[in-house]
């Protein structure tokens, strides 16, 4: 028997600790948005709105540069967001978190090798097969082997 999926928001409502991480999120959001739109356009891309405590105002930036740009309008920011909180903001902190870009897998020559015993494993398994990828493959590993004689 298959059971029904539910909407996150019924499974939320009865949880108190879902239900204000979930209120918590969408108010960080909505208070990221008023920021992203108060700011310069050059900021939109490279900075976050992370924490609100009660009296200090959190933001991520990828570059330092910006960070200290940011530092200089901490004033305008507190007051733009403290008009959407229930208590003024004075302090801002501002964190450099640079952009993580993916890992490149370096693309090394085919440097495997095997030893001679090896080879001649390979070589005789090779030969005993059906013509196919398989043999081709095997027999090629075993040409390394010879390669690294010369």
């Amino acid at each position: 028997m298959s059971k029904k999926p539910e909407r996150i928001n019924q499974l939320y409502q009865n949880d108190n600790q879902m239900k204000w991480l979930s209120i918590r999120a969408q108010k960080l959001n909505k208070l990221n948005t008023i920021l992203q739109k108060s700011l310069p356009l050059k900021f939109s891309n490279h900075c976050t709105l992370a924490n609100i405590t009660e009296d200090k105002i959190v933001i991520l930036t990828d570059k330092a540069n910006y960070a200290s740009l940011l530092r200089f309008q901490a004033a305008f920011i507190c007051s733009t967001l403290s008009a959407h909180l229930p208590k003024p903001i004075k302090k801002l902190e501002v964190k450099v978190r640079p952009q993580s870009e993916p890992l490149k897998q370096k693309t090394l020559p085919n440097t495997l090798r095997v030893s001679a015993k090896t080879a001649d494993l390979l070589e005789s398994t090779a030969a005993e097969m059906q013509d196919g990828p398989l043999k081709a493959a095997l027999n090629k590993l075993a040409k390394r082997q010879a390669q690294k004689k010369d």
